[in-house]
């Protein structure tokens, strides 16, 4: 198909670690994508990549998208938007400042540009599990989350810590773009995707002068957990605050699966691989005699934690989940290969 043809989806965010998997799976199922970058010198490294693409990527500067009007120009001709650009921190000064304002200032900002757009046909917000949980309630064994559940976090919790931050910026900038979709009327549809912690193989620029910190949150604590590096665990495999997972591949599926829902539908999608503890991901890698493991740490009982219904997800989006175990090998291959294992 003639790249001048193709659909073109805007992307935010294509640098950081679910973006860039977003970009690749959207190239390999024959879309367009452009990319919003807060400095030119940010796309040389995706340019780079997909070189033999060239006539299929563009990118567009943002300083700042949190500015209204910021996107009004990225947005003009497109036909899909992906917003997946989102801080992911937990340890922050001011919660509102560095978490919530960002997280949903930018999401209006994205909806108010959308409104602009002529030929937007549907805008994917990446929202989280943080919005869709009690976390007062956890581990809340028994109890199985769906897309009709909602974090009850109020404004004044949300100001406690970084931690409760995030989860109260996830939830209220999804709950400003629903909000928006019933009081606008946009001509367009809207999907939400819910993932909780988010693994797998980085496709992004990482810088191994860095370490281990240098992949992102996620993986870091991943990495340094089941290297038996985590101070509230060594030398034992960590075990994760928070057990429910998805594999960044099966992330990146899902966002091309909801760009060719039927028009007309909009919907909230809730995505988990399992609840597993990481030692649970590392029965491969010990049988082989991995080096650079850490000293066996406790295994999940999923009777001990809630679940999550992921019917919606499969049935609708078609998603196939990675197994857990390949998740973690596969991360840790790729820390090899950057020099982050010996």
């Amino acid at each position: 198909m003639p790249s001048s043809t193709k659909p073109l989806v805007l992307i935010t965010g294509p640098s950081g670690f679910v973006g860039a998997h977003v970009w690749d799976e959207l190239l390999r199922e024959g879309y367009r994508v452009r990319g919003t970058i807060r400095s030119a010198n940010k796309a040389e490294f995706l340019s780079n990549k997909y070189s033999s693409q060239k006539d299929d990527i563009s990118f567009t500067v943002v300083p700042d998208i949190q500015l209204p009007g910021a996107l009004d120009e990225a947005m003009a001709d497109v036909d899909y938007v992906c917003h997946v650009a989102s801080p992911y921190l937990t340890t922050v000064a001011d919660p509102v400042k560095e978490l919530i304002e960002p997280a949903v200032e930018g999401t209006k900002n994205v909806l108010n540009s959308a409104l602009k757009a002529p030929k937007l046909k549907r805008l994917i917000v990446l929202s989280s599990i943080a919005s869709v949980l009690d976390f007062k309630k956890n581990p809340r064994p028994g109890y199985t989350y769906t897309e009709a559940d909602w974090n009850p976090v109020t404004d004044e919790e949300s100001r406690m810590n970084g931690v409760v931050g995030y989860a109260a910026s996830k939830t209220f900038a999804e709950r400003a773009a629903w909000q928006f979709l019933e009081t606008e009327k946009p001509a367009w549809d809207l999907v939400t995707l819910c993932p909780p912690m988010i693994y797998g193989p980085p496709l992004h620029n990482v810088d191994p002068k860095r370490g281990v910190a240098g992949l992102n949150t996620s993986l870091s604590r991943l990495l340094t957990g089941i290297k038996g590096q985590d101070p509230a665990f060594k030398p034992k495999v960590a075990t994760p605050g928070l057990p429910v997972w998805v594999d960044v591949r099966d992330l990146a599926k899902a966002h091309a699966a909801a760009l060719k829902l039927p028009q007309g539908v909009s919907e909230r999608f809730v995505l988990c691989g399992g609840v597993n503890y990481f030692e649970d991901g590392l029965t491969g890698l010990r049988a082989r005699g991995e080096k650079g493991l850490g000293e066996p740490g406790a295994k999940c009982d999923p009777k001990n934690h809630f679940a999550i219904d992921t019917t919606k997800a499969q049935s609708v989006l078609g998603i196939k989940y990675t197994p857990f175990q390949k998740t973690v090998e596969d991360v840790w291959e790729s820390a090899r290969a950057l020099g982050l294992i010996e």
